[in-house]
């Protein structure tokens, strides 16, 4: 290794150390859970029923006020990549596929405690993906879907003595993101828009 490489690495060493010791103003959050849809029913009253999927969340945010009760800009992610579905309409979807991606505002109180609780609410877009085929086995031709979405959420952030190069956090959370119209299900459905309730838990690394 060369004298002008290894100066290079002893140089981003100290900056990343140095940068670990300042206060911390960005954190990204890696989540792994369960992605939940309720039941919904068709227009002839039959059941439509979700199975869970399991849900990789992400999340950048920024503080952007400091306090024991502090204000963040979120961009929360959310990938639920296989939600079966079973309805005794065959002419419904066999299984759904959602992404989320909602900047939100979000609140933690007693932000300096080694337990802080917090509220997270906001607006952003949703992608949906059906079925190729309907239960009958005729294809789906309208499988992709753009929405917006809003989404509603809560949980805790527990600090640990971890600290690899930054300090990293762990956290728990229940998110519920609601899109504003229905996925075509191939069979009318009642009501109006859809809750995709994710909940899970991961680390969040803090610079």
């Amino acid at each position: 290794m060369s004298k002008l490489i290894r100066i290079a690495l002893t140089v981003m060493v100290l900056c990343l150390s140095a940068a670990a010791q300042t206060e911390t103003k960005n954190e990204l959050g890696l989540s792994l859970g369960a992605g939940l849809v309720p039941q919904r029913t068709t227009s002839a009253g039959q059941a439509i029923n979700f199975g869970a999927s399991i849900a990789f969340s992400a999340n950048y945010a920024r503080l952007i006020k400091d306090g024991k009760t502090s204000l963040s800009l979120e961009f929360p992610f959310v990938a639920e990549p296989a939600n079966s579905v079973q309805s005794a309409n065959l002419q419904s979807i066999v299984s759904l596929a959602t992404i989320f991606v909602v900047p939100s505002v979000r609140v933690n109180f007693a932000s300096g405690a080694g337990i802080s609780p917090w509220l997270s609410g906001g607006f952003g877009y949703g992608i949906r993906e059906g079925s190729e085929f309907f239960g009958n086995g005729q294809r789906n031709g309208s499988r992709y879907q753009s929405t917006g979405a809003a989404q509603f959420g809560a949980g805790v952030d527990v600090r640990t003595p971890i600290k690899l190069l930054f300090p990293i956090s762990l956290r728990g959370e229940v998110r519920d993101y609601y899109s504003v119209t229905n996925p075509t299900f191939g069979a009318a459905v009642q009501g109006g828009g859809q809750h995709n309730v994710v909940i899970s838990g991961g680390a969040v690394l803090h610079f």
